[in-house]
């Protein structure tokens, strides 16, 4: 059993507690689930370094001064007090980074909303509990692709999506920084599924530079160092995964006469992150927060189409673009769960590396 805790100041700093025991019973409406896999990425940095400002930290409670960074992946049923929800039931959804979790939970066919009143007030999409089920679009085979990549490939798509609907701003290329990350390559890889897309600069690091390239997602990719080379003779579109104040800076400092939107989305630079107004030339940039864009499409197309709009893009990014893209590596325990957070503070993971993990 294990609970993997950071302090909320400095997610630098980590322990880890016994969790929960297992239970053969537990109250009515309330399931205990085993957090059976999950992947580790750079957004779970992203999830603690902003926690207080998005409430990250009020999805699991923690003792105080600590915080549960929650995850992405799969848990299975080890007992229930809801009906139609049966021990050894696996479903995705958002969990803490902990051996067992019990939940409030408000079940339907396709899965289950966690109801709990701390709860209420959070994103829907944090709080909705899919089957793992095909039929729910989760094959076996792609359960490793789920747990690391379906929440970044749903950002990525919607960025996309976002852009596409706003006719790319006018621009002819959309700046990626961080392109290695996880996430820009599934903004990459969803800007160009769409019909005539702009051609995709990627901003990245030197050491980062050769596997960036070859990933075959950007049609020029460049370091840091030559942000002065980036296009001033037509439109473009930066989209920030890095969070970097020094690199957003840079960008906007060679393009503004150029620039068409600036889009800040994530913290792969944890230690320089900063989402504050700015006062830089060219447009001001604006926070992408994923929720909320995603209740507003599904809204604006009803939520059946857009379920199916999402799923039939994620099935066909799991089958095609996954295998080209990431190598998952597998870990069980806390002691390696220790190792491998460790390794990504200190930047220190393959980009081309899915971290898998069950504590």
């Amino acid at each position: 059993m294990a609970d993997f805790l950071v302090r909320r100041d400095d997610p630098r700093d980590f322990r880890i507690d016994a969790g929960e025991p297992a239970r053969t019973e537990v109250a009515e409406g309330t399931v205990q689930f085993t957090v059976e896999r999950f992947g580790l990425t750079a957004n779970n940095l992203t999830y603690a370094v902003f926690a207080d400002r998005w409430h990250y930290w009020d999805f699991f409670p923690a003792p105080e001064g600590w915080g549960r960074i929650p995850v992405w992946g799969f848990g299975r049923v080890e007992a229930s007090g809801v009906d139609g929800i049966e021990a050894g039931d696996r479903f995705y959804g958002y969990w803490p980074m902990s051996s067992r979790v019990t939940l409030h939970v408000d079940g339907d066919a396709a899965g289950f909303v966690e109801s709990s009143a701390a709860r209420r007030s959070l994103p829907a999409v944090y709080n909705r509990y899919l089957r793992a089920v095909p039929r729910t679009g989760f094959a076996p085979e792609h359960d490793d692709a789920a747990a690391v990549l379906r929440p970044l490939f749903l950002t990525g798509w919607l960025i996309a999506d976002q852009l596409a609907d706003r006719a790319w701003h006018g621009a002819e290329a959309v700046v990626l920084a961080s392109a290695s990350s996880k996430t820009a390559c599934c903004t990459a890889a969803a800007i160009r599924a769409h019909e005539d897309p702009p051609s995709l600069i990627g901003l990245t690091s030197t050491a980062h530079l050769g596997s960036t390239t070859g990933l075959g997602l950007y049609d020029t990719v460049l370091t840091y160092d030559e942000v002065d080379a980036l296009p001033t003779d037509r439109g473009i579109v930066l989209v920030d995964m890095s969070g970097d104040a020094a690199v957003r800076s840079a960008v906007h400092r060679v393009t503004h006469d150029v620039l068409r939107a600036s889009i800040m989305v994530g913290a792969t630079h944890w230690t320089q992150a900063s989402f504050e107004p700015s006062g830089l030339p060219g447009p001001e940039p604006t926070m992408f927060f994923a929720p909320t864009m995603a209740e507003e499409r599904a809204a604006a197309m009803g939520p059946m189409a857009f379920a199916r709009r999402l799923g039939a893009a994620w099935v066909s990014f799991a089958a095609v673009r996954v295998p080209e893209l990431i190598e998952f590596e597998h870990a069980t325990g806390a002691a390696a769960l220790a190792t491998a957070y460790s390794a990504l503070l200190a930047g220190d993971v393959d980009p081309r590396t899915g971290l898998v993990f069950t504590v």
